[in-house]
């Protein structure tokens, strides 16, 4: 005759995998079309370009505010840049909290299965 803990380790193993076996796998969500981190800079680079360099104080005043226009509209295109690397980061983030809350969910209710069988089994002692 087989022990009362085999028996409820038997009993708690079916029950779990039929719980997990009758839970459906979740939507995979579409994978953020992002480039990779490596290519980046490059792409910011190719699209805003790089100002040139600082013409010197003994530049006369009109390149001095040529220059300073070119490096306040290389800002302005570096922000819209990031800006938009933020959002794609910020939704991969909100994806990968998601799965993180759907995993915990699962375990809490496996747990929650384990210990009831856990006290059908010292009930039924």
């Amino acid at each position: 005759m087989p022990s009362p803990r085999l028996a409820a380790a038997l009993v708690g193993a079916a029950l779990a995998g039929a719980a997990v076996a009758q839970t459906p796998a979740p939507a995979a969500a579409p994978a953020p079309a992002a480039a990779p981190a490596s290519t980046a800079p490059a792409a910011a680079e190719k699209e805003c370009g790089k100002p040139d360099p600082h013409p010197g104080r003994i530049a006369s005043n009109e390149k001095k505010r040529g220059w300073e226009k070119e490096v306040i509209a290389w800002q302005a295109c570096m922000k819209k840049i990031i800006g938009e690397l933020e959002a794609k980061a910020d939704a991969a983030v909100k994806v990968a909290n998601g799965a993180v809350a759907d995993s915990n969910a699962t375990i809490a209710a496996y747990n929650g299965i384990v210990k009831e069988l856990q006290a059908q089994a010292e009930a039924a002692k």
